[in-house]
Parts: C-alpha cells; sequence; structure tokens
C-alpha cells in the first residue's frame, strides 16, 4: 500500500462483559475484517484502513453503530506507507 501515514478508526472491544458474541458486527463489515477468535474479536486492521480509504467519506462506522450492546468502540489507528498498524493513544 503506497500511502504517507493516515489515521483512521477501527473496532476494539472495550467493555468485554457485555459482548455476547452475536456477531452483528462480522455480519455488518462491508470487507470482512472482522473474525471472532477463541475470546476475542480479531480485526484485520489494514484491510479496514483500505476500505476506509476509498470510500468518498473516509470513515466506517457500521460495526460500531450495528453493536446493540454497546461494548464495541472505534479507537484511533494508524497505517504508515509500509502498511503497518498501530494503536494511538488518544489524550
Amino acid at each position: 500500500m503506497n500511502m504517507k501515514a493516515k489515521k483512521f478508526y477501527s473496532p476494539v472491544i472495550t467493555l468485554v462483559e457485555v459482548c455476547h458474541k452475536c456477531r452483528a458486527c462480522v455480519y455488518i463489515c462491508p470487507v470482512k475484517a472482522i473474525k471472532f477468535g477463541v475470546s476475542e474479536l480479531i480485526v484485520d486492521r489494514k484491510k479496514c484502513a483500505e476500505y476506509i480509504f476509498s470510500t468518498e467519506d473516509q470513515e466506517c462506522i457500521e460495526c460500531a453503530t450495528e453493536c446493540h450492546t454497546g461494548a464495541l468502540s472505534l479507537q484511533l489507528f494508524e497505517i504508515n506507507e509500509d502498511g503497518e498498524v498501530r494503536r494511538i493513544e488518544e489524550d
């Protein structure tokens, strides 16, 4: 992926105890970047970023809005020109 470092929001389970593992976020994701592991949410953040930057609005909040328990939130990440993704701590 040839791009300068760009920031984007990607899903993270922040309230593990209220997640019912209904997989609504998995089913709604337009690029199937979300999977459930044994006890965690697995997100292909590179795939997520590529989709976000290909849209006109350069955002996607489908997974977070589909989560009916509020267990899922969007957190800030950055992808560099080598395709490496890292989470950015917000103030």
